[in-house]
C-alpha cells in the first residue's frame, strides 16, 4: 500500500495521504476502490478513470488493467431478477394485464415480451427498447435518475475472465462512455468531496480547492 500518492494535474498537484485514508476506512479498499471488492491489490483510480476516453485509452487500458477487472465494465448481461411480476400485476395494475401488455388485437393472450421483442426486426422493437418504453410509463422517477436508476431493476452479471469477446458499452447503453465512466477529475471530485461532505470534515465545495491542490 502506498504511503502517499502524487496526483499531477493542471489544477495543481495533490499529495494524497493514502495510508491515513486507508486507516480511516479500516483498511477497507472497496470504500474508495469501489470496483474491487476485497481485493488486496486494487488498480489505481486512473487505470479505469481516464483523463479522456479516447483511442489511446481504449488501446492502453487492455495492457494496464488486470484481466479479472474486465467484467467490472464489460458485463455480458444484466438480469431483471428484481422485477416481481405478480407484485406488479396485483398491486400496481389491479389485475389489468393490458396495463403493461398489448391489447387483444396484438396480443390475444398475455405472453413473455421476449417472444416477439428480441433483437429487433422491421417494425418490432428490440426487447430492451420495448421494455424500457413500457416501464417508463410508470417509473418516471427511476428514468430521471439516469444510470443510477438501473440498479433498481437490474443486477449485472460479471463477465468471465476467459470470455473471448467483451461487449462494447454501446451494445446496451445509449449514454456516451465518458458519462458512464467518470473521467479522472470527475471521479476524484465525486468520491473525495462526496465523502468529505458526508462526513462533515475535510475539504469540499468550490471554495476549498487549494486545501488539496497546491498552487
Amino acid at each position: 500500500m502506498p504511503v502517499r500518492v502524487l496526483l499531477d494535474n493542471k489544477g495543481g498537484k495533490i499529495i494524497l495521504n493514502h495510508t491515513a485514508h486507508a486507516d480511516l476506512m479500516d483498511q477497507d479498499c472497496s470504500a474508495c476502490h469501489h470496483t474491487t471488492g476485497n481485493s488486496p491489490n486494487p488498480p489505481a483510480c486512473a487505470d479505469c478513470h481516464a483523463a479522456k476516453f479516447d483511442a489511446a485509452f481504449r488501446t492502453g487500458h487492455q495492457k494496464t488493467l488486470p484481466g479479472d477487472q474486465c467484467g467490472t465494465c464489460h458485463h455480458p448481461t444484466a438480469s431483471i431478477n428484481k422485477f416481481m411480476h405478480d407484485e406488479h400485476a396485483d398491486d400496481y395494475a389491479g389485475g389489468d394485464c393490458q396495463a403493461c401488455h398489448h391489447d387483444t388485437s396484438i396480443e390475444p393472450t398475455p405472453q413473455s415480451c421476449s417472444n416477439c421483442h428480441m433483437d429487433g426486426s422491421n417494425s418490432v422493437l428490440r426487447l430492451r427498447d420495448a421494455a424500457h418504453a413500457r416501464c417508463a410509463d410508470c417509473h418516471v422517477d427511476l428514468y430521471d435518475e439516469g444510470i443510477k436508476g438501473c440498479a433498481t431493476c437490474h443486477e449485472r452479471n460479471p463477465a468471465k475472465t476467459d470470455e473471448p469477446e467483451k461487449r462494447a458499452c454501446s451494445s446496451c447503453h445509449d449514454t456516451p462512455t465518458d458519462q458512464l465512466v467518470p473521467t479522472t477529475m470527475n471521479a476524484f471530485h465525486a468520491k473525495c468531496m462526496g465523502c468529505h461532505e458526508e462526513q462533515g470534515t475535510g475539504p469540499f465545495g468550490d471554495d476549498a480547492c487549494y486545501q488539496c491542490h497546491m498552487k
